[in-house]
C-alpha cells in the first residue's frame, strides 16, 4: 500500500496518526496499571506464575554466569573464607562406626580443639546436637548438672571456645500445614546451651525455605514468629557472620531489614550462590581430625602474619569453618536414612544443583555465609524497581506501537526487539552488578500483552471505523457490491479521495412534469418513485452506484471504490440504460390508467473519463451526513449529453470516451462534433442504438448509410453525403439525427 494501512485508515476517518499513538499508548498504560495492581495485590495464580517465571530466569543467569570462565576466578575470591568440613560415610568408616553408631560427641570436642590450633575464626555447626548421647534423661541431667561421659567434653569445649555457633531449627516456622498449634522447635541438647551463654549469640536458627517448586533459592536472616527467643530468631547464617565481622547484627521494627556492621541486607533475600556442588573448599572430617599430618606440603594454604609454625599449613587459618552431614550424609544400610535427625535435611535442589545432584545443607548455609561476608547477596526487585520496569516497558511499547500503527509484523519485531534489549540489560547487570531486576514481568505481563491489546484495539478500531465508513454504500448499490466494498482495504478504496477512471450516467424520464401534471399529487408521487425504482434496481443489477437522485432520475458510476476496467465500465453503464428504457416501456404498459399513452422515456448521457472520487459529509463524521460522489469533467459531460437527447430527438448519447470503449459489443453511431460546457474543442456525440446484432435488417441498412455519410460529411464531401443522408430518410423518415446532418449539408451546398 502507497502510504500503509494507518496513514490511509487515518485520512478516512478524519484522525490523525498522532490520535492512534495516543490511543496505543493509552491501552500499553493501563496494560502496565493492571500489571501493578496484580503485583500489588498479589492475585493469585497471576502473581505466582509471574513470580516462577521470573526465579527461572534468574536460575538461568545464574547457571549461565557459573559456566564463565571470566566468573571462576572471582568465585574463588567469594568462597575463600569458607571451609567445610563434613560427616560423610568415609569418615565413619575411618573412624570405626558402624552404620548403627550415632557420630560421637566426643569426635566433635576433638575436632573444636583442632580446629582452634588450625586458627579457625568462626565454627559452626550444623548436625543434630538434640539429645544426649547416653541413656540419661534430659530433664534430669539438666537439674542435677550431670551429663553423658560422652557428652561432657564437648560441653566443656562450649564453655572453652567462644567462637562457636550452633544450629538450632523448627518443622516450619509458617506452619505450612495449616495447624493451629506453635511449629516444634529443636533446640541442643541442655547442657551445651548453657554452656554457650546465656545471650544466645551462639545459637542461630538453621531452617531452610524451600519454594514450591522445591527448589532452595532464599534465605532468612530473621524469623519473626520467634522474636521473643534468641535461639531460633536469627539464623544460623547470621550468627556466623557475625562472629566472623564482629559486629552484632540489628534489625528494624518491622522485621524487613538487617543492618550488620556496615552493610544492610533484607531480611529474606535470594541466595548468590557462588556455583554449583564443591564450590567450597571441603574436608571430611577424618582429615579435618588430623589436619596437621594430611595438609604438611599445602602449597595453597593461607599464611596469616604472625601465625606461629603450628599454624602456616592449616587449610582453616582465618576461615570460617562450616561442620555438617556432606554429599552423602552418614546413611543408615537398612533404611538407607540420613542417621541425623528427621527435621534436618541431607541435601537441597538448588538451582545450580537440582534433583538430580543435590547440594548438602552445610554447603547451602556456606552460600548464605559467604553473601552476608561478601555484601553481594541477591536483593530482591523493591517494589519501586518493578513499578519502574513495569512503565518502562509500557511506555516503550506505546511508543513503538504508537508510530508502527498499523503494521503488525513491524511492531512485533520492535516489541520483539525491545524485549531481547530489557533482557540484555538484565543480564548484564546481574552478571556485572550482582543487581537482579524484574525480566519476565516487562516481557511476558507487559510487552506480549500490549502488542496483542493495541493489535486487537487498532483492528477493532479499523474494523469500526470501515463499516462505519462502508455502511452508507448498502443504500448506494447492490449488496454483492457493498460486501466487497466493506470486506476491502480502506486505502486500497480512497475513500478520502482519490483520482480514477470512471463512467458516469446519467438519466432521468424525459419531460416527467409535462406528462404526469393532469394527474393527482399522490398518483404523480408513486409513478416517479417506481420508475425511480426501476432506475436504482437497474444500477445495482449492472454493479454500479447510485451517487444522487436528481432532476427526475440518476446520477450514477462505475469504477469507484472497487477499480473496474474501462471496458466493463461503459459496457456496464450503457447496457444498465438500455435496460431502464425496456423497463419503464413495460411498465407504463401494465398500469391500469393507460400510462403508455403518456409516453414515458428514459434519457441517459454516459461518459467515460479521468474523475475524482471520494467521501463528502461537510466536515461531519456522522454517516447520515456523508455521501460518496464523484467529481469532474465525466460528470459535467454526462449531464450534458443527456441535456441534448431532446434536440437529437434520441435517447442515449454516449461521450467519444465511452463509446470507444463500447463500440465492439454495442451498436453505436456518431451522430455530431460540438464543444461541450464551453471547452473550445468540438467532441463526438454517440447514439446508443441496442446491442450488436440486435438491428432489424432495414435499420441495419440505414445505420450502414449513415456510417458512409458521415464520413463523406468528414472527409469534405459534401455532396455525396448530401445524397446520402437523404437516401436514409427515406428509409427512416423520422430519425432527427438524420435531418440534422442534411440541413447542415443542403446548407454548405447553398454556401
Amino acid at each position: 500500500m502507497k502510504d500503509g494501512l494507518a496513514k490511509g485508515m487515518s485520512k478516512v476517518v478524519g484522525v490523525s496518526s498522532k490520535d492512534l499513538s495516543w490511543r496505543a499508548l493509552a491501552v500499553c498504560f493501563f496494560v502496565g496499571l493492571a500489571v501493578l495492581s496484580i503485583e500489588c495485590f498479589n492475585v493469585p495464580f497471576l502473581s505466582d506464575s509471574l513470580l516462577s517465571l521470573e526465579n527461572s530466569v534468574t536460575d538461568h543467569f545464574i547457571r549461565f554466569r557459573d559456566g564463565l570462565d571470566s566468573y571462576k576466578e572471582k568465585r574463588a575470591l567469594e568462597t575463600s573464607p569458607v571451609v567445610l568440613v563434613t560427616l560423610d560415610p568415609e569418615s565413619a568408616r575411618r573412624l570405626g562406626l558402624n552404620s548403627k553408631q550415632p557420630w560421637s560427641r566426643a569426635l566433635f570436642a576433638r575436632l573444636v580443639d583442632q580446629l582452634g590450633k588450625g586458627g579457625a575464626d568462626v565454627i559452626g555447626f550444623d548436625v543434630d546436637l538434640e539429645e544426649a548421647s547416653g541413656e540419661s534423661n534430659r530433664l534430669k541431667d539438666a537439674q542435677s548438672n550431670e551429663v553423658d561421659k560422652d557428652d561432657a567434653p564437648l560441653r566443656d569445649v562450649f564453655k572453652r571456645v567462644k567462637n562457636i555457633v550452633v544450629s538450632t531449627n523448627v518443622d516450619s516456622p509458617d506452619n505450612s500445614l495449616g495447624s493451629k498449634s506453635k511449629p516444634r522447635v529443636h533446640a541442643p541438647y541442655e547442657p551445651f546451651v548453657v554452656a554457650l551463654g546465656a545471650d544466645g549469640a551462639c545459637l542461630g536458627n538453621a531452617y531452610i525455605p524451600v519454594d514450591r517448586d522445591g527448589l532452595v533459592r532464599k534465605a532468612s536472616l530473621v524469623f519473626e514468629k520467634f522474636g521473643h527467643s534468641t535461639a531460633f530468631y536469627k539464623s544460623f547464617a547470621l550468627r556466623v557472620a557475625e562472629k566472623h565481622l564482629g559486629a552484632r547484627s540489628m534489625v528494624d521494627q518491622n522485621h524487613d531489614r538487617v543492618f550488620l556492621k556496615d552493610k544492610i541486607f533484607p531480611a529474606e533475600f535470594r541466595i548468590n550462590f557462588a556455583g554449583g556442588k564443591g564450590s567450597f573448599t571441603t574436608i571430611p572430617l577424618w582429615r579435618a581430625l588430623d589436619w596437621q599430618k594430611h595438609f604438611q606440603s599445602s602449597a595453597t594454604i593461607a599464611k596469616g602474619e604472625g601465625a606461629s609454625s603450628d599454624t602456616t599449613n592449616s587449610p582453616f587459618l582465618h576461615k570460617v569453618v562450616l561442620i555438617g552431614f556432606g554429599e552423602s550424609s552418614f546413611m543408615d544400610t537398612a533404611s538407607n536414612q540420613p542417621r541425623q535427625a528427621a527435621i534436618y535435611e541431607s541435601s537441597y535442589a538448588t538451582p545450580v544443583s537440582e534433583f538430580d545432584n543435590r547440594m548438602s545443607a552445610i554447603e547451602v548455609q556456606a552460600n548464605i555465609v559467604s553473601n552476608l561476608v561478601s555484601g553481594k547477596c541477591l536483593t530482591p526487585p523493591s517494589r519501586w524497581k518493578m513499578i519502574i520496569a513495569v512503565l518502562i516497558a509500557a511506555l516503550a511499547c506505546g511508543q513503538v506501537m504508537g508510530i508502527l500503527v498499523g503494521r503488525p509484523l513491524g511492531s512485533f519485531l520492535a516489541v520483539t526487539g525491545i524485549s531481547l534489549v530489557w533482557f540484555g540489560i538484565s543480564f548484564f547487570l546481574f552478571l556485572n552488578f550482582g543487581q537482579v531486576i524484574p525480566t519476565v514481568v516487562p516481557i511476558a505481563a507487559v510487552a506480549i500483552p500490549c502488542w496483542l491489546l493495541v493489535l486487537a484495539d487498532q483492528n477493532f478500531y479499523f474494523f469500526r471505523d470501515r463499516r462505519r465508513h462502508t455502511r452508507l454504500f448498502r443504500s448506494m448499490t447492490a449488496k454483492h457490491i457493498a460486501r466487497q466494498i466493506d470486506r476491502a482495504q480502506l486505502a486500497e478504496l480512497g475513500l478520502d479521495g482519490k483520482r480514477c477512471q470512471v463512467t458516469v450516467m446519467v438519466c432521468r424520464v424525459r419531460d416527467f412534469m409535462d406528462q404526469v401534471d393532469p394527474l393527482p399529487p399522490d398518483r404523480i408521487f408513486q409513478i416517479f418513485n417506481d420508475c425511480l425504482g426501476i432506475m436504482v434496481n437497474e444500477v445495482f443489477e449492472h454493479r454500479g452506484i447510485v451517487d444522487r437522485i436528481a432532476s427526475y432520475g440518476v446520477i450514477a458510476f462505475w469504477g469507484a471504490p472497487l477499480p473496474l476496467p474501462g471496458t466493463d465500465q461503459a459496457s456496464q453503464a450503457a447496457q444498465c440504460a438500455l435496460s431502464i428504457k425496456d423497463k419503464i416501456n413495460n411498465y407504463c404498459e401494465t398500469q391500469s390508467d393507460n400510462l403508455a399513452s403518456l409516453a414515458l422515456r428514459s434519457s441517459c448521457g454516459i461518459e467515460t473519463g479521468e474523475a475524482f472520487c471520494g467521501t463528502i459529509d461537510a466536515g461531519s463524521r456522522d454517516t447520515q451526513f456523508a455521501q460518496y460522489s464523484v467529481m469532474g469533467d465525466p460528470v459535467e459531460q454526462a449531464l450534458a449529453l443527456e441535456a441534448l437527447n431532446n434536440t437529437y430527438g434520441t435517447s442515449f448519447i454516449l461521450g467519444a470516451g465511452a463509446a470507444k470503449l463500447v463500440e465492439e459489443i454495442l451498436e453505436v453511431r456518431q451522430i455530431d462534433s460540438i464543444e461541450l460546457n464551453g471547452t473550445g474543442e468540438k467532441q463526438s456525440l454517440y447514439e446508443l442504438l441496442t446491442t450488436r446484432g440486435s438491428l432489424p435488417a432495414a435499420m441495419e441498412e440505414a445505420i450502414a448509410i449513415y456510417r458512409s455519410a458521415r464520413q463523406s460529411f468528414d472527409n469534405g464531401d459534401i455532396k455525396e453525403a448530401e445524397q446520402l443522408f437523404s437516401t436514409i430518410l427515406k428509409m427512416v423518415p423520422s430519425d432527427l439525427p438524420t435531418s440534422i446532418m442534411l440541413k447542415r449539408c443542403r446548407e454548405l451546398l447553398n454556401d
